[in-house]
């Protein structure tokens, strides 16, 4: 059998290669580790392979590119999103599509917590100011007392809510799964959206980046929430109306945010967020720490070896087998 890393770029599995050797006890191993041109190198790269482990968003699945590759069976995702892959055609074409959930769950949650502050504490501004020879005092947040609204209880929404209750905040959630039950065992209060908007100080974005999130923070959302509150955005990019969200911002409509993921990654270094002051921007880090490292480059070989085996694991459509 052949196993291809087509898109290993910025690499991971360089730093792995005891994962890369146990999957090659199985079959021939192909890693690239440099970025693909477009979708007929993304396609010569994968012909032949059994399986493949996607590591890099850029690199789509589309119907045309499942029908050039008939020998794949396995698409082994690491990380949790698979918006760039069509799960329809995947299930037609008869490839099973796997994830890695729960690897970077304490990574992007302690990440959350850590925009919140901040923003809400002026850290980062405090922090170039200082180096510029400024001595200056904002006044600014504690987090303690106030209401955190928590967009999707799945597993890094609950952990964000879990480390919240730590700081003595408030925690009210809505996600399109109603959930009553694991609700109450977090302690939280499920709201609706605008309740929601309207009555958080701070709005934290953890839903996956579906066709029914994407662009589900738009204007008229922005609109509801306080000119006091702070959003943050450790999910995904598409889900918050960027522009929308930078008008916000400048206007003073809202007081800030704290950003991890953009709808175009990386980010436009003249993009015009980063002339914002009310803004904090990260390069999409929320899984970059040793731990979750680990975790991820380990779980899309594992749930390989398990496919093989007939015992497949974390199957994202279960119908294709």
């Amino acid at each position: 059998m052949k196993f291809v890393i087509p898109d290993d770029a910025p690499p991971v599995y360089r730093n792995f290669p005891d994962e890369v050797a146990r999957l090659g006890n199985y079959g021939e191993v192909v890693v690239y580790d440099t970025r693909p041109s477009g979708q007929d190198e993304i396609i010569a790269r994968m012909a032949g392979a059994t399986a493949v482990i996607n590591v890099r968003a850029y690199t789509t699945f589309t119907e045309a590119v499942l029908a050039a590759l008939p020998d794949l069976k396995l698409i082994s995702v690491l990380g949790t999103g698979i918006d760039n892959i069509d799960l329809s055609a995947c299930t037609r074409h008869g490839v099973a599509v796997t994830n890695t959930p729960g690897c970077s769950t304490s990574g992007v949650a302690e990440l959350t917590i850590g925009l919140m502050l901040s923003v809400a504490r002026t850290i980062p501004i405090s922090d170039r100011g200082i180096r510029a020879g400024e001595w200056r005092h904002r006044h600014n947040f504690e987090l303690k007392g106030k209401t955190l609204g928590v967009l999707g209880l799945g597993l890094i929404g609950s952990e964000v809510a879990r480390l919240a209750q730590a700081f003595g905040m408030r925690v009210i959630a809505w996600s399109f799964t109603n959930d009553p039950a694991r609700a109450t065992r977090l302690g939280v209060e499920l709201v609706a959206l605008e309740d929601l908007l309207r009555r958080a100080d701070i709005v934290t974005v953890h839903l996956r980046n579906s066709e029914q999130a994407r662009g589900l923070i738009g204007a008229e959302q922005l609109a509801l929430m306080r000119p006091s509150a702070i959003l943050i955005n450790t999910g995904r990019g598409a889900i918050v109306d960027q522009a929308a969200l930078y008008e916000a911002l400048r206007d003073k409509r809202i007081a800030g945010a704290g950003l991890d993921v953009f709808v175009n990654e990386p980010l436009p270094g003249d993009d015009p967020l980063t002339s914002l002051e009310n803004v904090v921007l990260t390069p999409h880090i929320g899984a970059a720490t040793v731990e979750a490292a680990v975790q991820l480059a380990k779980a899309p070989v594992d749930n390989i070896i398990n496919f093989l085996a007939g015992t497949p694991t974390n199957v994202m459509n279960p119908g294709v087998l």
